[in-house]
């Protein structure tokens, strides 16, 4: 690789404006989410939590259409609150360390897509994101979208596979703020 194709990390290198951090509402991801504000504090840059939820769909049975199936609003009314919540983590983890940090929802079936797609819409210019860190056939059917991110984004991307005591200290966060991880 020659020296043209590395990215300095340094704290004040002038390529890094903002950190886009997505989450899915896990608690792999939230702990990876809080990890990143960790990491924006020591760079001293702004985050965007990004939440990808995906397009509304109304399922027609072979049966007929069911009557109790959400309207589109509906559907993104509640999924929004629910976002929200998890972004509201991230936010809160952010000003408790002084890192300046916004949310963004968007509705986009492919995630990894969408979230290459907001760091471009945000001036992110690094992406860090959590993973389960699957390999060989597990990898293959469930998909990745960590993978996928660094095939797509045209910034730096950072793929962090947090621990269990870093996943349990998630989970515990979760719980307390009422949200099931």
């Amino acid at each position: 690789m020659s020296a043209g194709n590395v990215v300095s990390l340094l704290r004040s290198s002038p390529t890094f404006e903002a950190m886009l951090v997505p989450t899915d509402g896990s608690a792999l991801s939230t702990a990876a989410a809080l990890k990143a504000v960790e990491y924006a504090k020591r760079l001293q840059l702004p985050i965007v939590a990004f939440h990808s939820i995906p397009i509304y769909r109304y399922p027609v049975y072979l049966g007929g259409i069911p009557f109790e199936y959400p309207s589109e609003s509906e559907y993104q009314e509640q999924c929004r609150a629910i976002a929200d919540r998890y972004l509201d983590l991230v936010v809160e983890a952010a000003a408790a360390r002084a890192v300046v940090a916004s949310k963004r929802i968007e509705f986009n079936s492919a995630p990894a897509q969408a979230i290459v797609e907001a760091a471009k819409h945000e001036s992110c210019s690094m992406i860090f994101m959590g993973s389960h860190g699957r390999g060989g056939m597990s990898r293959v059917f469930l998909g990745s979208v960590a993978l996928k991110v660094l095939t797509l984004a045209q910034v730096p991307v950072m793929v962090d596979r947090p621990t269990p005591k870093e996943i349990s200290d998630a989970e515990e966060l979760m719980s307390q703020h009422a949200i099931e991880p």
